[in-house]
């Protein structure tokens, strides 16, 4: 995350990202523990797959835009912040690819079975979802996602952001580190988008960057 991208192509990635991402997030449908996995993806496994799939670059481009809010503030806030994106970066979207787009594959290629067999299948999903290795990822990932946030709207506002904006980073962070089916999936990349938005547009009356004290 090093290379500095155009102006145009900054704010396509720190703008058009949550944007895109948070109007899909609208139609992931929500499954939680409990519920029966292949009889809800059954009906939907190609939307299921394409939003996943879709999801991958998109979650790591996320990670990238979070990186560039803070990439030219100098605080240890914002040191934190990038050194925990890009594990979010890496581990998030390896989590959704591993859930996300093989149950909708499972599931799409085992729907002609007979109903005895589809409930074979159904405690091999059940620990695909809510396992402990995919599990640990989901927790690693929401954890970094969260807290690299939380860090993003610390430095903002000792950058001398207004509240709102150090709200709505923050709440983008805690939102997303509870799920990104909807509603929260939706709602963190709003609150993402209303805290980018002040930071790309704020023009040149906005406050200096500085370095935080010892």
């Amino acid at each position: 995350m090093s290379a500095t991208p155009s102006p145009l192509g900054r704010r396509a990635v720190v703008l058009g990202v949550p944007l895109v991402l948070g109007l899909l997030e609208v139609g992931h449908t929500a499954l939680v523990p409990g519920d029966n996995i292949f009889a809800t993806l059954a009906p939907i496994t190609a939307w299921w797959t394409a939003l996943h799939v879709a999801q991958i670059p998109l979650f790591a481009l996320l990670g990238l835009a979070a990186f560039l809010l803070v990439r030219d503030l100098d605080s240890r806030a914002a040191r934190l912040s990038r050194r925990l994106i890009p594990i979010f970066a890496v581990v998030y979207p390896a989590f959704d690819a591993a859930v996300g787009v093989s149950s909708g594959i499972i599931v799409h290629t085992l729907a002609p079975l007979p109903a005895e067999q589809q409930a074979a299948v159904e405690p091999g999903l059940q620990a695909l979802f809510w396992g402990p290795v995919t599990g640990m990822m989901a927790l690693v990932g929401s954890v970094t996602w969260a807290v690299a946030l939380l860090a993003a709207a610390l430095a903002w506002r000792r950058a001398g952001a207004p509240l709102f904006v150090v709200a709505a980073l923050a709440l983008s962070g805690l939102v997303l580190g509870v799920a990104h089916i909807r509603p929260f999936g939706p709602l963190a990349c709003l609150f993402f988008l209303i805290g980018a938005t002040w930071i790309e547009l704020r023009g040149p009356k906005a406050t200096p960057t500085r370095p935080e004290s010892a």
